[in-house]
């Protein structure tokens, strides 16, 4: 019983140190309270499985790790990858545009989703900006190119001013116009629009004012004049004449401000094309040819027969076999009974016509020798043509 007298002192010491009083069997009631008690348990939560566009002709895959994914179009051969321990895996060398069923299984059920690779966006073109009826608003416009293999694709326009502290304006659509309010009349803007995708941003079309909007439209609209309205005067009426009730002009209806007769847009010179929001123009490359030349060579080459000249027809020698009787030629020649006979080594000039080196500047190409011209004024090279390019130019036409 000593264990139990132990048991009851140290109940008895934690209750004085503590000032709490600890049973040694809970007291039950009919009703109980839970105060606290251990997190239910949670089932795992099951990998995701998606795939997302990467890079052209990509997709990034996510599923359970070192799983298998199989990638199933119409018209190619099915394609199975595995992800890595950190459940991912990119595939490479698909076919942007088309649609792909890829399958997996997660915690033993078989998993279907559908995904589109992408390319990479091109970029607007036919970029316009154009004025409206409303001062300080301007509506821009452009066209893209949009294919399946691009997905969706949205722009992000931008009006940055020139020399001016003005804040830039920004927006984003996925349609291709948008309209600017609120500009400033005095500012000139360089106007952008960006064409993006998932996995990609084109290079941004740009179009330059030239003049700010008062400097092409004229004068600021002006506003219609406040006109008072008087009362008009009345005669002096007869004593007997009945009271007269003064009555009043109407007022004149306000005029409405004049708004601007003209418009302006922005195009490209004649004989320049629009190409990604720049007007160009090219030229094909022109080249000069020559003819091939020759000098002669004179070179000593060795020889021997009849059109060799010292060249004579003689006896080489021979060596007969002390065993069987036969004779051998050991110096060259052909045997005739018992004699060799060749003809001797000589040597004569022979003249050849030898084609000239490559003038500098010129290459080569096996037939003629090639030289592309100088590059024209105004132009660069782009590898394959000469290419000129200009801004687009303010054009006032009438609204």
């Amino acid at each position: 019983m000593k264990i139990n007298h132990i048991l009851v002192t140290a109940i008895l010491s934690l209750s004085l140190v503590t000032g709490a009083t600890l049973a040694l069997a809970p007291a039950t009631s009919a009703t109980q309270i839970i105060v606290a008690q251990s997190p239910a348990e949670i089932p795992p939560t099951l990998a995701p499985f998606t795939a997302t566009p990467g890079a052209k002709g990509s997709l990034l895959i996510t599923a359970e790790p070192s799983s298998r994914v199989v990638l199933k179009t119409k018209g190619a051969k099915a394609r199975a990858v595995k992800t890595n321990r950190a459940g991912w895996v990119r595939v490479k060398s698909l076919r942007p545009g088309v649609k792909y069923t890829l399958t997996t299984k997660i915690s033993g059920s078989t998993k279907r989703i559908t995904a589109i690779p992408e390319s990479q966006v091109v970029a607007a073109h036919t970029f316009r900006v154009l004025t409206t009826e409303i001062p300080g608003q301007l509506q821009l416009s452009w066209r893209h190119a949009n294919t399946p293999a691009q997905g969706a694709v949205s722009f992000t326009v931008t009006a940055a001013p020139i020399d001016s502290t003005t804040e830039t304006i920004a927006g984003t659509t996925t349609s291709t116009e948008i309209v600017f309010t609120d500009l400033d009349l005095n500012v000139r803007f360089a106007f952008s629009v960006t064409a993006t995708n998932t996995i990609s941003s084109a290079t941004p079309t740009m179009a330059l004012m030239t003049k700010s909007l008062n400097d092409l439209q004229g004068t600021p609209v002006a506003k219609a004049p406040k006109t008072p309205v008087s009362p008009v005067k009345q005669p002096v009426s007869p004593a007997n004449a009945p009271a007269y009730t003064p009555t009043y002009a109407p007022a004149p209806a306000p005029v409405s401000p004049s708004g601007p007769a003209t418009r302006t847009i922005y195009l490209c010179p004649d004989t320049f094309t629009e190409v990604g929001g720049l007007c160009e123009k090219t030229l094909p490359y022109t080249y000069t040819a020559e003819n091939y030349t020759f000098h002669p060579e004179t070179r000593v080459e060795s020889c021997s027969g009849p059109g060799c000249p010292s060249s004579v027809y003689m006896d080489m020698g021979y060596i007969a076999s002390p065993t069987w009787g036969q004779v051998h030629c050991p110096r060259g020649g052909t045997l005739y009974g018992n004699t060799c006979m060749a003809w001797s080594t000589s040597s004569q000039q022979v003249t050849y016509q030898i084609k000239d080196a490559t003038p500098n500047g010129y290459t080569d190409t096996g037939s003629i020798w090639s030289k592309k011209d100088a590059l024209p004024a105004g132009y660069t090279d782009n590898g394959n043509n000469w290419v000129s390019t200009t801004a687009k130019v303010a054009e006032v036409v009438p609204v």
